[in-house]
């Protein structure tokens, strides 16, 4: 995504906000003071030599002028990013600031980071006892029911160690039976482990787009003909909730269907959605069965078994990205019956140029943005029978 931005808006200045979904989960002074070190220790980041030749090997979709970008790329998180804490509420702040096609690639590691956080410094009753063995048995779920799935716990993991024993358990999994795991959206963990990188758009590029161009109504439209501009249809998964599934329809015509491999379902009732896009390609007079869903909204294993039942009705191909319930998934050490709560945080892109950024879910709680422009927006959506999400 960041490709993508370098090319079409490398002078757009932007501001992203962090939000705590659970606000009964509270930090501290010493988790607060631990993050900060951290956040300033990402100044001493940058891709080697080595690394740039890995992604130009394996990901042949990137530009040589971006990856030339990115070798001489570092953060200065001094300036650009604000971290507060707020001793009343003992919650967190953090605002990133910058030109787009920079600051980009701090939502990942700040929320592993805030995650981590979390977990060494206030909710400490856990270990990593069980884990290998609680990720073979939900691979092997996965692998019976024959779902295809990646790896996409990054942002929320309790800590890197997790992530570590939950990708070395995958490929156990995967070596007795391959053509079921396809990847991780973890680079470094795809190069450790010798899998592919993987992942879809999201949704901030929509969301920018639209406040860029001064469109809801045709943001999707606009944000997948960007898309294809740079990437020639490669990462041809578009993501369909950035302003409701009704608006994405309305913009995803025959020639988009056909360019695109199929859609992301990221919010909303997974089965409702099977049928409307079933539904749409038919329509257009795509054949569904040459398209697939990829599914990524607070997926475990039992759901989505449920859904590859619901989607072979359909004879639609899917996939399926699976994040928290692979790398937080945990019990309390002290009480294995109880449950360790997994974190619920996201930073969303909140401004480009100045001008205001939302995104409006198929879910209304994961709404984001200035709430007078997503009424505003919603408003004239609904107006224009694109949506009926108020």
């Amino acid at each position: 995504m960041q490709n993508a931005v370098l090319e079409h808006y490398p002078d757009v200045d932007v501001e992203y906000q962090f939000a705590n979904r659970e606000l009964s989960m509270k930090f501290t002074e010493d988790s607060f003071a631990w993050l900060q070190c951290k956040i300033l220790e990402l100044s001493k980041l940058s891709a080697t030599s080595e690394d740039i030749d890995y992604l130009r090997s394996t990901c042949s979709y990137l530009s040589s002028e971006y990856l030339s970008y990115l070798s001489q790329l570092r953060f200065n998180p001094i300036e650009e990013v604000l971290c507060g804490f707020d001793k009343n509420t003992c919650s967190l702040s953090l605002q990133i600031k910058g030109k787009w096609c920079k600051v980009i690639l701090y939502e990942v590691p700040l929320l592993a980071l805030v995650s981590e956080s979390f977990y060494r410094f206030v909710n400490k009753d856990w270990n990593h006892d069980g884990q290998r063995q609680k990720i073979k048995a939900k691979s092997m779920a996965l692998v019976s029911a024959e779902c295809k799935f990646a790896e996409f716990g990054t942002r929320r993991r309790r800590d890197f160690t997790t992530q570590d024993i939950v990708m070395s358990a995958l490929l156990e999994v995967s070596s007795e039976f391959p053509g079921y795991l396809s990847g991780t959206s973890n680079v470094y963990m795809a190069r450790k482990y010798g899998i592919p990188p993987v992942g879809t758009v999201a949704h901030e590029w929509i969301m920018g787009v639209a406040a860029l161009e001064g469109t809801y109504k045709n943001a999707n439209r606009l944000a997948m003909q960007k898309w294809l501009v740079t990437f020639n249809g490669d990462l041809g998964i578009a993501l369909t909730d950035t302003f409701g599934t009704g608006a994405f329809l309305a913009n995803f015509d025959y020639s988009l269907a056909s360019a695109y491999d199929g859609v992301r379902h990221d919010s909303g009732d997974p089965i409702k959605f099977i049928e409307a896009v079933n539904n749409h390609y038919k329509s257009l007079g795509v054949d569904p069965s040459t398209k697939v869903i990829v599914f990524s909204d607070g997926l475990n294993p039992e759901l989505a078994i449920i859904i590859k039942k619901s989607c072979g009705r359909y004879a639609m191909n899917c996939s399926f990205g699976i994040g928290t319930n692979f790398t937080n998934d945990f019990n309390c050490a002290s009480d294995q019956s109880q449950k360790s709560k997994a974190v619920n945080i996201v930073i969303k892109l909140f401004k480009c140029n100045g001008k205001p950024c939302i995104k409006l879910s198929d879910s209304p709680t994961k709404h984001s943005g200035d709430p007078a422009e997503v009424k505003r927006a919603l408003t004239m959506l609904c107006n224009k029978g694109l949506s009926s999400n108020r």
